[in-house]
């Protein structure tokens, strides 16, 4: 499922670009590539870029990074072959630099000596997020054409004030001006939209989908120890007895069918504990206990606080005095139960035969007690020393220096302000490269997820406008390559990150850190002075709420594009009204549609 995410976006890194190819926007191989996108039209974004080189790198020239994002359903090597295969040539035009001589060859030749050294570069996304996801580039166009002529016929409609206040009316006699269209026959079929996606899948259809999986699962364990034992059984009963080592193998496939059986069962049982519990001291109690509720929010502005004070200090070492040994304590019991419930079975029958009922009741009385006094004496403390400022001023500065903005960076930045917006970013993975490389990879993992399965209408988290965003580990973990194209400012873009999907991003960034190096080439951006990402508390907290320092490492990592490609050109805002107003005015009529088909069109 993630992989069809991430096989969307690719980016093509081919090291050792020598810089002879004029890639200015006006050039001949920039217009070729617009024409060449547009004529392939599975190209939703592209974009080009040079990677400097790292400092201790044996080949000081930069790389050559083509990014891509494209349509579901097509590989990376069918849309590569597509390109490079073109009639055009604009593949080799942009590529040519790396074979000087080779200019006369053949193209059959020259093609695929391309096609081998671009697959050899392609970096599938080790996650992504997509905003209007289930929609091509043609559908974007097409419905963008519909919204646009609703709006004229709704502008002349009004003129004549024949239907005044009835919007009923009004919005029937657009559709039935829009289903007169011949133009608009391909609107008469919903818009595509995947069935988990869309409408017809509920949350029963959902969850009923995840326990259908499992029971197939444990259905398929149950079988692997049953099949040999039946056929053992039916052997036994026409030949007789078999030689001992057969019994012994099929017995030890038994045996080991069954714990697997046993383990994956009370996996589940305990997921769905660790869930209850998490859901209870999150969600349940902070609903209906006011004391609760705000020491939870003090907790975590606490751990967030973008500056260092007594009492964020304080709270996080409390966390880890009592927070990290409770949490492990209680995962601890939950792999105990998984993979040897006997343990806890025979602490239970040893606890019952040493005490009576009534004293473990009574036991578990005190306990309780103990902590709501416990809970009462810290809620006291805290109130006191809310009483002086000096316990919440922060002892740090919060950055060092303001966020500085390279002069190619704001001039490309400049020129898409009334367009989509882009950013790369380039960072090093910390050491060890390894143990954090595979650390990123997991949470870019539950992120891909997350944006698949739950926010699947241009917003990640609380961050809206988001076109495609995808993350890279490249150079064998040594770096971290993240792309994005996306609706408004880039301040109005973090802004979005650090006071919505605070979680995500820090879980993005936290392993990464900016090294010095070169700039790629005349006019392009160095890091002269290594960064480092802001400080996170138990891997999830702080990061990127500390504000400017975050915006200064996230803007000293950026670098310019030379060129760029969006067949979208709407907001994603936009895009889903267009698909909206297309399904309103086709479909049945409904206070809903007609709604939606007014909305749009005063928009």
């Amino acid at each position: 499922m993630l992989e069809i995410v991430r096989q969307q976006m690719i980016c093509i890194l081919v090291p050792g670009w020598d810089g002879t190819t004029d890639l200015s926007e006006s050039g001949s191989v920039c217009n070729a590539l617009d024409a060449l996108f547009e004529e392939v039209e599975v190209v939703q974004f592209a974009s080009i870029a040079l990677l400097p080189a790292r400092v201790d790198a044996k080949d000081s020239r930069p790389s050559l990074m083509l990014e891509l994002a494209i349509e579901e359903g097509i590989t990376p090597y069918d849309m590569l072959y597509r390109l490079v295969y073109h009639a055009s040539g604009a593949m080799w035009s942009l590529y040519s630099s790396f074979w000087p001589g080779d200019a006369t060859a053949l193209q059959s030749e020259r093609n695929n000596k391309l096609l081998e050294k671009l697959m050899a570069g392609v970096s599938i996304a080790d996650g992504g997020f997509i905003g209007a996801r289930d929609r091509t580039a043609r559908q974007i166009k097409k419905e963008q054409e519909l919204l646009q002529w609703t709006r004229d016929q709704a502008r002349a409609m009004k003129a004549t004030k024949q239907y005044g206040d009835d919007r009923a009316a009004f919005a029937l006699a657009l559709a039935q001006r829009a289903f007169d269209e011949p133009r608009f026959d391909w609107a008469l079929d919903p818009a595509p939209r995947s069935y988990w996606r869309g409408k017809g899948a509920g949350i029963l259809a959902k969850v009923g989908y995840v326990l259908a999986i499992f029971v197939l699962y444990l259905a398929a364990v149950w079988l692997v120890g049953a099949v040999p034992r039946g056929v053992l059984g039916i052997y036994t009963w026409l030949f007789g007895a078999p030689y001992s080592g057969v019994q012994a193998v099929v017995d030890a496939v038994c045996k080991a069918s069954g714990w697997v059986l046993g383990v994956s069962i009370r996996g589940a049982l305990a997921l769905v504990g660790l869930g209850y519990l998490a859901w209870l001291f999150l969600v349940a109690l902070p609903a209906v206990s006011k004391s609760w509720r705000r020491w939870l929010k003090s907790v975590g502005r606490e751990l967030d606080r973008p500056t260092e004070t007594w009492s964020s200090w304080s709270t996080y070492w409390v966390g880890w005095i009592v927070g990290v040994p409770s949490v492990v304590a209680v995962v601890a019991f939950a792999l105990v139960f998984i993979f040897c419930p006997g343990t806890i079975v025979g602490a239970y029958h040893a606890l019952t035969a040493k005490f009576l009922g009534w004293q473990i009741i009574a036991f578990i009385i005190l306990a309780i007690v103990a902590l709501i006094c416990v809970v009462g004496v810290l809620s006291r403390i805290d109130q006191q020393l809310a009483a002086g400022n000096w316990f919440f001023h922060p002892y740090e500065d919060d950055v060092p220096r303001a966020q500085q903005v390279y002069t190619s960076i704001d001039y490309c930045e400049g020129l898409v302000v009334h367009e989509t917006a882009h950013m790369i970013s380039l960072t090093d993975v910390r050491r060890p490269n390894g143990w954090n490389a595979w650390w990123i990879r997991t949470s870019l993992r539950i992120v891909t997820l997350f944006g698949r399965v739950f926010f699947t209408e241009g917003r990640l988290g609380s961050a809206p406008g988001i076109h495609f965003g995808h993350w890279h580990i490249i150079e064998e973990g040594r770096r971290y390559l993240f792309c994005s194209n996306y609706d408004g400012s880039f301040g109005g873009y973090l802004d979005d990150f650090i006071n919505g999907a605070t979680i995500g991003t820090t879980l993005a960034w936290r392993w990464t850190t900016l090294k010095p190096r070169e700039s790629a080439a005349i006019g392009q951006p160095a890091v002269e002075a290594p960064r480092s990402f802001p400080p996170t508390r138990f891997i999830v907290f702080r990061g990127v709420r500390c504000e400017l320092k975050f915006k200064s490492y996230a803007r000293d990592s950026m670098l310019p594009h030379m060129f760029r490609f969006d067949a979208r050109k709407e907001t994603v805002d936009q895009i889903n009204l267009a698909t909206g107003l297309r399904d309103a005015l086709f479909g049945e009529r409904n206070d809903s549609n007609d709604d939606l088909i007014m909305r749009a069109i005063e928009s």
